[in-house]
C-alpha cells in the first residue's frame, strides 16, 4: 500500500475515535462504527402524494461488517440520546476509498 494510502487510512481511523456512532444491523443484530453524515432532505414524488423523510450517508471502515449490511435492511443509529431507525438505499463500496458508504432513509412506522 502507498505510503498516502497509509496516512488516509490513518486519519480516517483518528477520527472515528471521536466521531463514530455505535450503530447496529437489525436484522443480525451485530454492531458496528458508523460515521454519519447529514444530508439535504428528500422530497421524492410518490403516487399518494410527497414523501419527504430524513437522509443520511453513513461510512463504515470495518469492511466485514460492511459487507452485512444490504440495500432495504434497518439500521439503528442512536443520534442526540435516541435510537433512530434507517433504511439503507444504496451502497458505494469503491476498493479505492478507505469506507464503505450507505445511503440511508429515516424509518418511519409507515414503512413497516
Amino acid at each position: 500500500m502507498s505510503e498516502f494510502r497509509d496516512a488516509v487510512r490513518d486519519v480516517i481511523s483518528d477520527r472515528e475515535c471521536g466521531t463514530a456512532e455505535l450503530c447496529r444491523n437489525l436484522r443480525n443484530g451485530r454492531r458496528f462504527a458508523g460515521e454519519i453524515q447529514e444530508i439535504e432532505d428528500a422530497e421524492l414524488n410518490v403516487e399518494m402524494g410527497r414523501d419527504a423523510r430524513e437522509r443520511v450517508l453513513m461510512f463504515v471502515s470495518d469492511r466485514a461488517r460492511a459487507a452485512e449490511i444490504l440495500p432495504q435492511q434497518q439500521i439503528e443509529i442512536p443520534l442526540y440520546g435516541q435510537l433512530t431507525k434507517f433504511t439503507v438505499l444504496r451502497r458505494k463500496d469503491n476498493p479505492a476509498s478507505p469506507q464503505v458508504e450507505f445511503g440511508l432513509m429515516k424509518w418511519t412506522d409507515k414503512d413497516s
